[in-house]
């Protein structure tokens, strides 16, 4: 029995770093996993895709200040994420984020069209979620079952119904806080990236009207 336990952790572990793993790759197919958690778009009226695919060596990379971008012509795609090492903030939460971007043809309007998906790691969302759904329905089922047995009929169970109601608040704002912060570290980190990837692209449309 505990080295089938044993096992399911090993196991349990392992498919959380292959999944981890799996969405850093500069692949095509890895440029759309993970759990999409919004988006935002902008068009570029003077970058064409000749102008766009320029700016990428003949590996399809191109190495930003604090990141990296790799274009994927035949899906219309580029995925960019930061690179952690070149940052002065080297901590890693367990929420990174990339993103995935597409362009539209150029017939729908002047220049290009690009979409900027963010994606976080499955399994990071998956146990983020799954944690919340424990804490928030347990101190819920708690209290339920917690009723129906009486337990408030004296002082004593009162003051217990209270006390852990409290720790489940208490616990799901710490959760919450935390997420917030980590979300707000790593979305900086993103944005940066986008941010120096977009100075690149309009340099590159305002060299192609040339």
């Amino acid at each position: 029995m505990m080295l089938a336990g044993a096992f399911a952790i090993v196991l349990f572990i392992g498919l959380i770093i292959g999944d981890w793993m799996y969405f850093i790759r500069l692949t095509s197919d890895a440029s759309r996993y993970g759990y999409a958690l919004g988006q935002t778009s902008e068009r570029f009226a003077e970058l064409t895709e000749s102008s766009l695919m320029q700016r990428f060596d003949r590996n399809g990379l191109l190495t930003l200040p604090h990141g990296v971008a790799r274009i994927f012509p035949e899906a219309k795609r580029i995925l960019i994420r930061p690179t952690y090492k070149l940052l002065s903030m080297r901590f890693r939460t367990a929420w990174p984020i990339k993103g995935s971007i597409e362009w539209s043809g150029e017939g729908e309007g002047p220049g290009l069209a690009l979409t900027c998906i963010k994606r976080v790691p499955w399994s990071s969302a998956i146990l983020t979620l799954s944690w919340f759904g424990l804490v928030g329905f347990g101190t819920v089922g708690f209290l339920i079952s917690f009723v129906g047995d009486g337990g408030l009929a004296s002082l004593g169970g009162l003051l217990l119904g209270i006390g852990v109601t409290g720790v489940g608040i208490i616990v799901i704002a710490f959760g919450l806080l935390t997420l917030a912060v980590a979300y707000r570290l790593e979305n900086t980190r993103l944005v940066l990236v986008y941010d120096e990837f977009r100075d690149t692209m309009l340099t590159a449309g305002r060299a192609a009207t040339f």
